[in-house]
């Protein structure tokens, strides 16, 4: 007789222990998740300075927009309204200006860097009403700019002292500015007008006036003001349809 066979015990399959990342493995994730970081960050940080950028250089836009509309809402409104005493110290006009009237210049200085005059001060800059005016480069809190000075107007022969005078900075960052001035009463008969770097001639105003201005940080501007004098201060007085706003 054969033994019985003994019968084997069934053997159970070993359970998997439980496996976790390597160290090689959390450090590739680490390096992946710090490059896309980083990624969003930088992406993030361009977009924030793209947005300054472009709002600096609306914020300058507007700035010259407001500017030269100012400069065009002053300057391009005069007074030519004689100045009583003012033609004893006034300048000599040069050869080919118009003859004199008899009557006294108005109170205008053209130079080659600098301009001054009497207009009008919108009301929502001050009181309003006839003004002494100044426009030039100064120096402001370390840096250049062009800068308007202004008074109230006084009954006199000459411009006030500027240095007294309330001051509006029209714009920033300003190295030079350069006037021109159009005479449209030439010396040469041929032509219809010239542009003069200084005016010289006290029994009349120019045309219009061109402002280049050239900028430390960004490209130069040109402005060309033509001049309207206001209708009360012209010689013949305002006529019956012109209209006279703030002074005259």
């Amino acid at each position: 007789m054969t033994a019985p066979t003994r019968q084997q015990p069934a053997t159970r399959p070993c359970a998997r222990e439980p496996r976790g990342f390597t160290l090689v493995e959390m450090l590739v994730v680490m390096v992946l998740l710090s490059t896309i970081m980083l990624a969003l960050v930088s992406g993030m940080r361009s977009a924030g300075q793209s947005s300054d950028r472009v709002d600096a250089h609306l914020a300058m836009q507007d700035e010259e927009r407001l500017a030269e509309r100012f400069v065009r809402s002053t300057l391009g409104r005069p007074s030519a309204r004689p100045v009583v005493g003012a033609g004893i110290n006034a300048p000599l006009p040069q050869l080919g200006s118009a003859p004199s009237s008899g009557r006294p210049p108005p109170l205008f200085l053209g130079g080659p860097d600098q301009v001054s005059w009497v207009g009008v001060l919108p009301a929502r800059y001050g009181a309003g009403g006839r003004s002494f005016f100044h426009l030039g480069v100064e120096p402001v809190e370390g840096s250049n700019a062009l800068v308007l000075r202004y008074l109230p107007w006084d009954d006199q022969a000459n411009f006030p002292d500027w240095g007294a005078a309330s001051s509006q900075v029209l714009m920033q960052g300003v190295a030079a500015a350069s006037f021109q001035y159009e005479n449209d009463r030439p010396l040469n008969m041929d032509a219809n007008t010239e542009w003069e770097g200084t005016w010289a001639h006290p029994g009349y105003l120019p045309a219009r006036i061109s402002i280049d201005i050239q900028r430390e940080a960004r490209a130069p501007l040109q402005w060309v003001v033509p001049l309207w004098p206001l209708p009360g201060s012209l010689p013949g007085g305002a006529d019956g349809d012109d209209e006279v706003i703030g002074g005259s």
